[in-house]
């Protein structure tokens, strides 16, 4: 049961499709009301820059889901390096590798191109010690050749049984806020309700991403007095998304996600950044660093990078 109860939690806060049209209500003025805005985007709402429309573009942005479908109908590189510590921070198996993904229609095949494994990263015969790299695996690594059709409805229509359960969830990377179907927290996350709203500021400031693309930073933080590690009211700590001016394209994201009570004790911190090939974005770089304490099983504590490259 722990081990069902664990997929479910981090593969709400990983990877898969978003039902982004659920939206139980289109207007977002009880949030708009209350956000900050810096001198730059105050100048830009007297030129025509609506928040409330803002907002509502945020919560309904499909641009970050599909630069991740991009990944599947692409031929690239990636390196991944995953290290699994105990609690004194010594590290109890590591893996590293170069991969190469060849696309060719709807279709993709994956090689291992260099492989280092320490420690216990894996028990006997490649079996999987920890859930945090068998997820990873499932989701950046493709074993033989698997075909997709590319469309939202049926994007994982060969799964079944809990993985089909499992896609179904809401997911907080494709559409932060919302409420994920998580028992006793997913109504934690739905961070623009109103009973969720107390326990939140909300701020919408002018940044630059990396010297050379002016962005719309839309970010939600805590609030000071609600910090507390034994406060079990909420989940999402920290959201933070870059918007690019020009496009509205979704170019980084950061995270993260907490939770301790008697069944739950989790902390995790992603990072996410985007670029674009041959006029498509995609994922360049996915940082991880996250602890979870599920009751019956020894604690996993990971941190990963993967990083995405020498696009065809």
């Amino acid at each position: 049961m722990s081990k069902i109860i664990f997929h479910i939690i981090i593969i709400s806060i990983f990877l898969s499709s978003s039902n982004l049209s659920s939206q139980s209500d289109t207007s977002y003025r009880h949030i708009s009301a209350i956000v900050t805005l810096d001198s730059f985007v105050v100048t830009a709402t007297r030129k025509g820059f609506n928040v409330d429309d803002f907002i509502r573009i945020m919560r309904e942005d499909e641009s970050f889901y599909n630069a991740f479908q991009n990944l599947r109908m692409m031929t690239y590189q990636f390196d991944n390096h995953i290290k699994m510590h105990n609690k004194k921070g010594k590290i109890k198996g590591a893996h590293e590798g170069k991969h190469q993904q060849y696309a060719e229609g709807n279709c993709r095949t994956m090689e291992t191109l260099k492989e280092n494994i320490t420690g216990n990263y894996y028990k006997k015969k490649r079996k999987h010690k920890y859930y945090t790299g068998q997820l990873l695996e499932h989701f950046f690594f493709t074993k033989g050749k698997q075909c997709y059709s590319y469309s939202k409805e049926n994007w994982d229509e060969n799964q079944s049984g809990m993985e089909r359960h499992i896609n179904e969830l809401k997911k907080l990377i494709f559409s932060p806020g919302d409420k994920a179907n998580v028992p006793f927290i997913g109504a934690k996350t739905a961070i623009f309700e109103p009973d969720m709203m107390p326990y939140y500021n909300y701020s919408i400031s002018s940044k630059s991403y990396r010297g050379d693309k002016e962005c719309y930073v839309f970010t939600v933080k805590l609030k000071p007095q609600f910090e507390s590690k034994k406060e079990g009211k909420t989940v999402i700590k920290f959201l933070e998304t870059y918007f690019e001016k020009k496009t509205f394209q979704v170019i980084a994201r950061d995270y993260r996600l907490s939770h301790k009570s008697m069944i739950y004790d989790f902390d995790v911190t992603m990072s996410i950044k985007l670029k674009t090939v041959k006029n498509k974005y995609v994922p360049e770089f996915i940082e991880y660093d996250g602890r979870w304490d599920i009751p019956a099983k020894a604690p996993e504590i990971g941190v990963f990078n993967l990083k995405f490259h020498d696009f065809e």
